[in-house]
């Protein structure tokens, strides 16, 4: 038996077919990797095995009886989670699409290929699960308990939540840096969450608040009650843009924060208020300048940290998108919409000045827009848009095409064929993959394979 691609996904496989040999062929060789198949030879028996949980159904399009396409319908209206695999005896380009647009994951052609078969239901298995978190997600933020996430893809981002981990559990000051819109907050909501102080307050004060009477009183109160220094006892004060206190509010926070240490020493630590700042200021060129006092940035930078902008993480970029999309998903009570491949490749390529803060805010704007549950490239804000286009045009051609002549210029359409082919050769027929790498979708590919007529000996998986 053909060895299936290496993977750690297992997943629990519905299988309906009513070829005895493709059931025996399929469930024995899944069940052999790893995944544990239920076999149904007609779509009436469907009902009942889906009220047990599966990750993939493999469904044939040709069953007697009854539409393959009205059992997709059905399967994707009611258990939306499950990703659906339609099997088919022929290529027909246009049932493929149609049944893609209608909620289908991908398709396999009989006589199947194992190692497609494999890479399929392993990729099909992904993506259920990464539904149901996302319905996971929208439980929790209905309840109210979804706390602050840290959404983490890049090396980058791993970094800054080992310091985290490290940071959490005393008591000593942290000093956050980061662009605007990079995440402070969250970083600064992570190391309460982590600390011993988890159960206590979590206070948060804007210091770039004008004017600086009305900011002070915020923080230290007045003669009619306490500020925010009071109210964050047994928790953590957390001061957003710390570099912008004017230099009296600079005082009166060192004046405070060594009185509290004070306090903290003759009392064992009882009610006393840890402070996390952050800042996009490089406070020692502050310092050196005379602009922040050195004796409150000694006394803020017991321990830094610095959260790196979304240019430098772009690895984080998928995860959080599907990460806004599910939590936009949640508020509104709807399915999250996906992303289509061109899009995705297009929100890695921008440089997001505005930071994890500005990819939210277009995530759910395009969510808002998207039609048919797909966000596409024509959902793209312009400036979005506009500058994956020029990224594409910059971008060195990947070779030089010589005919006879020797000229470099060639028909587009042969280049398209050529580029195609060299795809599909290189992720072993995995149509899905091929027209990610290609920038393209997966419905765009069938129909220019079948305008190019690609054949298996291309490596069209057909």
């Amino acid at each position: 038996m053909a060895a299936a691609p290496k993977s750690h996904v297992t997943a629990r496989v519905l299988l309906i077919d009513d070829d005895d040999a493709i059931c025996g062929l399929v469930s024995k060789y899944l069940q052999h990797h790893g995944h544990s198949v239920e076999v149904l030879h007609e779509g009436r028996e469907m009902e009942r095995s889906l009220q047990s949980p599966f990750d993939v159904v493999l469904l044939d399009m040709g069953l007697p009886g009854i539409d393959g396409l009205s059992l997709l319908d059905r399967i994707t209206r009611e258990h939306p989670e499950i990703a659906v695999v339609m099997i088919t005896a022929a290529v027909g380009v246009d049932s493929i699409v149609d049944a893609m647009r209608r909620g289908a994951f991908d398709y396999l052609t009989k006589p199947i290929d194992l190692q497609r078969l494999a890479i399929v239901v392993r990729n099909a298995a992904e993506h259920t699960r990464l539904r149901l978190e996302s319905d996971g997600l929208r439980a929790a933020m209905l309840r109210g308990d979804g706390g602050p996430h840290l959404i983490c893809g890049s090396q980058a981002m791993s970094e800054v939540i080992s310091l985290v981990e490290r940071v959490a559990a005393s008591r000593v000051p942290v000093l956050i840096y980061g662009e605007a819109g990079a995440g402070k907050e969250l970083v600064a909501h992570r190391i309460h969450a982590r600390s011993r102080r988890r159960d206590g307050p979590f206070v948060v004060v804007n210091c770039a608040q004008k004017p600086p009477e009305l900011l002070g009183e915020k923080l230290f109160g007045s003669t009619m009650g306490g500020g925010k220094f009071e109210e964050a006892r047994g928790g953590t004060l957390f001061l957003d843009e710390v570099g912008e206190l004017s230099s009296e509010l600079q005082a009166r926070l060192h004046r405070t924060m060594h009185e509290a240490s004070l306090q903290e020493r003759r009392t064992g630590g009882d009610g006393d208020v840890r402070v996390v700042a952050a800042t996009v200021k490089h406070l020692p060129t502050e310092v050196s300048r005379g602009t922040f006092r050195a004796d409150l940035f000694y006394r803020l930078n017991v321990f830094s940290i610095t959260v790196p902008p979304l240019k430098d993480r772009k690895d984080d970029i998928p995860a959080l998108a599907r990460y806004a999309l599910a939590r936009f998903a949640a508020r509104e009570n709807q399915p999250p919409p996906s992303l289509s491949d061109d899009v995705l490749e297009a929100l890695m390529t921008y440089v997001w000045p505005g930071n994890v803060r500005e990819l939210n805010n277009t995530i759910e704007r395009m969510a808002l827009v998207a039609l048919g549950g797909i966000i596409r490239a024509e959902d793209l804000p312009d400036e979005i848009r506009v500058h994956s286009a020029t990224h594409k045009k910059d971008e060195p051609a990947a070779g030089s095409f010589d005919d006879d002549s020797g000229a470099i210029v060639r028909p587009l359409h042969e280049v398209e064929r050529e580029m195609m082919i060299a795809a599909l050769r290189e992720t072993e027929g995995n149509v899905s993959e091929a027209a990610r790498r290609l920038g393209i979708g997966r419905a765009t590919f069938y129909r220019r394979a079948q305008r190019h007529g690609l054949t298996r000996d291309d490596g069209f998986p057909g």
